[in-house]
């Protein structure tokens, strides 16, 4: 079903940006938004503990992302988001229901199976190199994300701004004219956020423990 979703989105997201952008925009933007949602449609996402290797996988499509065991610091389930602490950062994934439309679509809700299975590895694995063993713990995500992750939303957030500054809202059919500003609104006001959202992650500070705090005269 998510293999299916995902190519019926990447066929709609190459025919708005065939319509509704100019050529030059369009060609790059439709190559790849339909070359990452063939990607997924064919080889999926998957999430894989290695045991043996002491390894986490974690896929989507071709790329993988591969992590330690033993540098998980925490593991942190919020209904289907699964967060992954680890020494350098953080990463996390949407355990196949991120929406209401998978939900409509009856995409199980796994983040706790995953979250567990993660967790359980990890402990295994802490356990054989003496280390401390990690819980899982429900709640909102950690705080720490890397730079680099951080710095590819705030791209992502200015690509949308582009975007949105690069729709057609001009046609002599009403109906199209307004699925133009519609769509440019909505671009406008995800890169917006996201690129506010990046701001703030950059220039977060971490709380500085009690005693280095100055103390009021």
């Amino acid at each position: 079903m998510l293999r299916v979703k995902s190519l019926v989105f990447a066929a709609l997201s190459v025919t708005v940006a065939a319509v509704f952008f100019p050529v030059w925009f369009a060609a790059p933007v439709a190559v790849v938004l339909g070359v990452w949602g063939l990607n997924l449609a064919v080889f999926g996402m998957a999430v894989v503990v290695d045991a043996d290797a002491g390894v986490l996988a974690f896929r989507m499509g071709l790329l993988t992302r591969r992590i330690r065991l033993t540098d998980v610091t925490a593991v942190l389930v919020d209904e289907s988001k699964v967060s992954i602490a680890r020494t350098g950062g953080e990463i996390s994934l949407y355990a196949w229901r991120k929406s209401r439309l998978d939900g409509w679509l009856r995409v199980p809700a796994i983040g706790g199976d995953i979250g567990h299975a993660i967790a359980s590895a990890v402990a295994l694995a802490q356990d054989k190199a003496g280390g401390a063993k990690q819980a899982v713990r429900t709640g909102a995500a950690a705080g720490t994300r890397s730079v680099l992750a951080s710095t590819l939303l705030g791209c992502t957030g200015l690509l949308a701004l582009i975007s949105a500054l690069l729709v057609r809202v001009e046609w002599h059919n009403p109906v199209m004219t307004a699925l133009g500003v519609i769509l440019a609104v909505a671009l406008g006001v995800s890169g917006l956020f996201y690129v506010l959202f990046t701001l703030w992650l950059l220039t977060r500070r971490a709380p500085r423990p009690a005693g280095d705090r100055p103390s009021a005269v």
